[in-house]
């Protein structure tokens, strides 16, 4: 059909606009959030699986999966936003060199062991970390200072909104975590996702349904 390029897109467009609005109300904390209990295990192995269709020939994914991995409670379609944002972040990074390696990797963290992993007000608490690196150019100080803020980008024109990582700090905050990225020219960069492990004594406990009263006879 004649019309079908301008149609198409016409629909890429709209996709785009919708993906903008989203990344606009998850940064501005007015979307809806659902939180829910995770298992970080299962949940970033389906990141996997999405996330392989997203590199290319030229970079590979590897993941490193801790042990003992906790629950955790978060909504669980923002937070596979977050991951997919660092990934394709890193995917860019290390494509813009000829290709090289993405990784993400989970763990359970003790909070001496968050603090050394960048989390330096940790709370005394359990915590669960999603890594996300590369081994790209990385990012140089000036620009490591203003990488969260909204609509800042270092992509040419037309191939960044200046949100993703925005997106992924407002996510990250609404779930009670902390983001921290590691980084240095030529050594790659590390972002990780610390949150709360969830444990079944941290919620109330359900109030019991009241008894119908018996009939008098």
């Amino acid at each position: 059909d004649p019309s079908y390029e301008g149609l198409n897109e016409i629909r890429q467009t709209a996709i785009r606009a919708a993906d903008l609005v989203r990344k606009l109300l998850a940064f501005s904390r007015k979307s809806t959030v659902r939180r829910e209990r995770l298992d970080l295990g299962e949940l970033v192995g389906e990141f996997a699986v999405l996330l392989r269709r997203l590199l290319r020939e030229d970079v590979r994914l590897e993941t490193d999966y801790g042990r003992d991995l906790p629950l955790v409670r978060a909504d669980k379609s923002q937070l596979e936003t977050a991951v997919m944002n660092l990934a394709v972040n890193a995917r860019d990074a290390v494509r813009a060199q000829g290709g090289g390696v993405v990784r993400i990797r989970t763990s359970r963290l003790s909070q001496e062991q968050a603090i050394a992993a960048g989390y330096a007000n940790a709370p005394q608490r359990e915590f669960a970390m999603i890594e996300v690196s590369d081994n790209g150019p990385g990012i140089p100080p000036d620009v490591l200072s203003k990488i969260f803020e909204p609509f800042y980008t270092t992509k040419p024109v037309g191939e960044g909104t200046g949100l993703g990582l925005a997106t992924v700090y407002g996510i990250v905050d609404k779930a009670e975590g902390f983001i921290h990225v590691e980084s240095a020219p030529g050594r790659g960069a590390a972002f990780r996702i610390f949150l709360p492990v969830w444990r079944p004594s941290a919620e109330p406990a359900a109030q019991a349904k009241p008894q119908p009263k018996k009939a008098k006879p």
